[in-house]
């Protein structure tokens, strides 16, 4: 069998099938192939450990664990959550988090460079332990296609072609056909088309220092690359005397000026610092509460008529929980005009302005402000998160109501799973230190001024030297060119309609386009998207697809070994 890809996803399918493995016969005997071209398997592109520390994950390191909870693949001593092996390791690395007392540092959120050596780790911690049954080939390369071969699949990497009876692709984050400011670019200034790995992509002679460069996207991506232009350039952070503000001193090879524009103009919010739930110990409650009424609903689910008032219904308890407030009612009718705008993909009209949006988060994050219905609402898609991945994907959700499902989901994800607050309060010290130009981040457009590239908006204009894309290609597979098209196009996977990603049965099985169970052809991770949804974390508990797939493959070389053997007894040979 063959791996496409081992970054976490495709690791975490291998722990799957090397555990399972132990529970075979010696006879039963599986070759596996992992296809990964970047030089630290298990990690990949996105946890490279070569990248810089200031770029941090958004994923806490006490939720961290590349082991399933069962596993017996290597022995339980070498088993260690990240907490753990982090602290075996000798590394720690200092990460701001709001306190309303006194700035604390801890090591809540990680650097993706140190996530990185951890699951490098764990990849050779596996390939000492393989079990005698097995081996395991790490091949270099990009798998390239993958056809149908009889009974069997042909994968090639360059100009080797191999065939095997089970595939699983986990190839993570591939670019889609530029829809982005690269198609056509007519500009002056130049184009920085991708933000990562940020020392080639923002290298002093791609963004000079002293630079006005303008970036599109104002997500996590932007906070790297404005990063990397600031405090990768010498730039540094200092605490000030309180919670969560800090004070930005400029490097000598800093850009001037960093000015991000995209339609909305709306921040992520910080994520909130542990304060407010320990508070509230009725959160748990609720949350439990919600996730049980989630997973009660039977057939597919209507969005409007069942999940809706779920959520809320939860969002409304937790405010009131929250803050102690009897107005139930005036709660009840915020939130749903909240949850509205965001199915119905409208900019509110109250809209706060960016950086007051993410100063109040961070407050509350803080302990030092009231929860509010962002806070309620973003608290409540993280606490039922895993009741929705359950319940909705595959069919779980009616085929009609998916475009509005995106919209909702997009909008809960900019509240629920924004940056962390390290890297928030960082935002905000560039602003104030003038080094961020909010100004036409809300609406802002491309254009030419007496022939030099400038950004417009209601606001005024400005002169441009460099502009980078700094919006990642959406998950799935649709409007895909390469491995993924190919699949759909041949027949051998399909996109169930207003999805984006690959079809896929409860094991990962993908489905032809016959929608027939394309036999011994898998996928995991974000080619997945929609079929399967929130692929986009490391959380081993979320998505339970790779230990179904790695039982299925498991049961289908004992079966294989079984029918091979009594076909050789028939014949009377030996095998």
């Amino acid at each position: 069998m063959a791996i496409a890809g081992l970054g976490p996803k495709g690791l975490f399918a291998l722990e799957r099938l090397l555990d399972h493995t132990c529970g075979l016969d010696a006879a039963m005997r599986m070759e596996i192939d992992l296809y990964e071209p970047h030089p630290v398997p298990g990690a990949g592109p996105n946890y490279d450990p070569s990248q810089p520390a200031y770029l941090r994950m958004n994923f806490a390191a006490d939720q961290l664990d590349l082991w399933w909870p069962s596993s017996e693949a290597v022995p339980a001593s070498e088993r260690q959550p990240f907490i753990a092996w982090s602290a075996h390791s000798g590394v720690r690395h200092q990460v701001f988090v709001p306190d309303p007392d006194v700035c604390t540092p801890t090591d809540e959120y990680p650097a993706r460079a140190e996530v990185g050596r951890y699951l490098a780790d764990g990849f050779e911690t596996l390939l000492r332990h393989v079990p005698p049954n097995a081996d395991v080939r790490v091949r270099p390369a990009a798998v390239d296609a993958i056809e149908a071969d009889g009974p069997r699949w042909a994968v090639r990497a360059g100009d080797a072609s191999s065939s095997y009876d089970e595939v699983l692709i986990a190839v993570g984050h591939q670019d889609a056909p530029d829809a982005g400011p690269s198609a056509g670019w007519a500009h002056a200034a130049p184009l920085v088309a991708a933000v990562f790995p940020v020392g080639r992509r923002l290298s002093r002679a791609a963004v000079p220092p002293g630079a006005t460069v303008a970036i599109r996207g104002f997500a996590l991506t932007f906070i790297d690359a404005a990063l990397a232009l600031t405090e990768g350039r010498g730039g540094s952070f200092e605490p000030l005397d309180h919670p969560f503000r800090l004070r930005y001193v400029p490097g000598d090879d800093d850009a001037g000026a960093i000015v991000p524009f995209t339609r909305s103009g709306r921040a992520m919010l910080a994520k909130p610092g542990p304060q407010v739930a320990a508070r509230v110990p009725a959160l748990g409650r609720i949350a439990a509460e919600g996730r049980a009424r989630i997973a009660d609903l039977g057939g597919t689910v209507d969005l409007h008529g069942e999940l809706m008032p779920i959520l809320t219904a939860t969002a409304c308890a937790n405010l009131v929980a929250a803050n102690g407030d009897t107005g139930e009612w005036s709660i009840r009718v915020a939130v749903g005009r909240r949850l509205a705008e965001a199915v119905g993909g409208v900019t509110a009209a109250d809209e706060p302005d960016p950086a007051d949006a993410i100063e109040r988060s961070l407050a509350v994050g803080a302990g030092l402000a009231p929860p509010g219905v962002p806070w309620a609402l973003g608290h409540t898609w993280r606490s039922l998160y895993p009741a929705l991945v359950a319940r909705l994907g595959g069919d779980g959700l009616a085929a009609h109501d998916w475009p509005a499902f995106l919209r909702l989901s997009a909008e809960m994800e900019r509240i629920a799973f924004g940056p962390p607050p390290m890297n928030a309060a960082k935002l905000l010290a560039l602003v104030e230190a003038g080094r961020v130009d909010l100004s036409h981040v809300r609406g802002g457009t491309l254009g030419t001024r007496e022939g030099r590239t400038a950004v417009r908006s209601e606001r005024g204009e400005r002169a441009l030297d460099v502009v980078i894309d700094a919006v990642l290609s959406p998950p799935g597979a649709l409007g895909r060119c390469g491995l993924l098209a190919d699949l759909v196009a041949a027949g051998s996977a399909r996109i169930a309609p207003c999805r984006r990603g690959l079809e896929v049965t409860a094991d990962a099985s993908c489905r032809a386009g016959d929608g027939k169970i394309a036999t011994g052809l898998a996928a995991l991770g974000r080619p997945t998207e929609d079929s399967v949804i929130g692929n986009d974390t490391l959380s081993r508990l979320v998505h339970p697809q790779a230990d179904r797939w790695a039982r299925r493959v498991a049961q289908r070389c004992r079966e294989d070994y079984l029918a091979t053997r009594r076909r050789g007894l028939r014949g009377g040979g030996r095998t």
